[in-house]
């Protein structure tokens, strides 16, 4: 079997490796259909010689000390899901997103705001989504850090609802971008909630790098 290649952009001041490393690990380094590469500074997808199949935003990947994407950059980071590299955002991926700028066009969505305690999340299909990401998952509940997002309904599938305390909101969607196939999720802010989501996180992946559907 042909490995696709991934690159995660993880680890921020609030949203540490370790809050992702086993779910990582166990999703991808463990997994024969990827290979793994793992960077702090999402720059990296830019300067990378041999482009990877999926890149998945974790976080902004702008260490402290380091400006956020340009506006240029971030046409070229379109450009390249335009031609074919899948992507995913998930939690603190959108963190940083500006409205009317290709990222957001990308994501689909960005962060608008989150309650301060974190509460029972509770993550459900929604009701009549038949997408092949969707395919075999079951809901799933765990404390996290409830996302309320801006998203672009009018161009996205909507995939996935969460409901807490703070209210229920569209938590998952996807769309395309040229070639390029795209899916944000708002859960995922701690360890528990991302072990919680491995199926879907796997699932996803493997539709955004043309693995299934």
């Amino acid at each position: 079997m042909e490995k696709k290649t991934v690159l995660i952009v993880w680890d921020d001041w609030y949203h540490p490796e370790a809050n992702y490393r086993e779910a990582v690990r166990k999703s991808f380094e463990e997994n024969e259909r990827w290979n793994a590469i793992k960077t702090h500074r999402v720059r990296d997808l830019l300067e990378m010689e041999e482009k990877p199949d999926l890149c998945i935003h974790f976080t902004v990947g702008c260490p402290e000390g380091e400006e956020g994407l340009s506006l240029e950059e971030q046409r070229a980071v379109k450009k390249l899901a335009e031609d074919g590299m899948g992507m995913m955002f998930i939690h603190a991926g959108m963190a940083c997103i500006q409205d009317d700028t290709p990222l957001y066009e990308l994501a689909g969505g960005r962060f608008a705001s989150h309650p301060e305690p974190h509460y029972d999340v509770y993550c459900t299909r929604i009701p009549g989504c038949t997408h092949p990401v969707m395919e075999g998952i079951r809901p799933f509940v765990t404390a996290d850090e409830h996302y309320f997002c801006k998203v672009d309904i009018e161009r996205v599938t909507p995939l996935l609802a969460a409901r807490s305390e703070a209210g229920t909101e569209i938590a998952g969607w996807a769309h395309t971008v040229g070639k390029g196939r795209i899916c944000s999720f708002t859960p995922g802010h701690n360890h528990p909630m991302l072990i919680k989501m491995r199926p879907l996180m796997e699932s996803a992946a493997e539709w955004c790098a043309g693995l299934k559907g």
